[in-house]
């Protein structure tokens, strides 16, 4: 079943006034992973891209920099940061993965950071986001997922983390298990040459990390509160922990999978 609310409405709006910064943090600590794989993966320069839910820009402007015989399309639900980026083989759309249609066979890669996790449709999305690759062209997914959580040594820290999974669960339809089963959702869809990686910044001294949680716990803290009023002490509890800078735990990682489709002749 549709949740009955969805990402960058009233949850994870943004219009909270710290939302921005939130967005630059998550890609202060994440970058740098999603650029060594897309690296690694041989990204040419004459590829057509699309980026996915681009949020801030940050990964589609690099992008537009490595393709400089190619292209880059960057679409989201609100591309408010994304128009005065301004590099001129950079496209911005707005647009709605879910409800909106994606061109087949149009693209060399297909790069989507933090949103099919979100969206209760994945699987249909995911088909969307297969078909639009041409053949031999290369899917890179990355999620947000919680299962480092439960070994946390701060028990408040622990809980609010618990408690950020739960509450994005019961209002957006988030799955923050799911990325656990990464690359068997890409091999169900036909995907080939699959795998995937984990990476899990640590969360502490006013780091990337620690900034971003902190934005998201702040902003997600009235939400929490209506979905589990018990939370309260530890939301709190964690929010004062992250402005320690002695402070140091493990939060959400992040899984990336990737595949390619297959070329008439596989």
């Amino acid at each position: 079943m549709t949740a009955p609310e969805r990402y960058g409405e009233s949850v994870l709006s943004p219009e909270w006034h710290g939302e921005r910064e939130r967005l630059v943090a998550m890609a202060e600590v994440a970058d740098g992973t999603t650029i060594r794989i897309l690296q690694d993966l041989g990204l040419g320069p004459d590829w057509d891209c699309l980026e996915v839910g681009a949020g801030a820009g940050t990964i589609a402007a690099w992008l537009a920099g490595q393709v400089p015989d190619g292209s880059v399309l960057a679409t989201d639900i609100d591309t408010r940061w994304l128009h005065a980026i301004g590099v001129p083989n950079l496209h911005v759309t707005e647009h709605d993965i879910v409800l909106d249609p994606l061109p087949e066979s149009a693209f060399d890669l297909v790069h989507a950071r933090f949103v099919l996790e979100h969206l209760p449709e994945r699987d249909a999305v995911l088909t969307k986001l297969c078909r639009s690759l041409r053949p031999g062209g290369l899917l890179v997914i990355e999620s947000i997922a919680s299962f480092p959580i439960a070994s946390g040594g701060t028990p408040a820290f622990r809980d609010a983390m618990h408690a950020i999974e739960s509450t994005l669960a019961a209002t957006i339809g988030t799955d923050a298990r799911w990325p656990r089963t990464f690359p068997t959702p890409l091999l169900a869809h036909g995907l080939t040459a699959v795998s995937a990686s984990v990476h899990v910044p640590a969360t502490g001294g006013r780091n990337a990390s620690a900034r971003c949680w902190s934005h998201t716990l702040a902003q997600l803290r009235p939400r929490i509160l209506e979905h589990m009023p018990g939370a309260r002490p530890a939301v709190d509890e964690a929010l004062r922990l992250l402005d320690r800078p002695e402070f140091f735990e493990l939060a959400f990682a992040t899984a990336v999978c990737w595949g390619r489709r297959p070329t008439s002749h596989s």
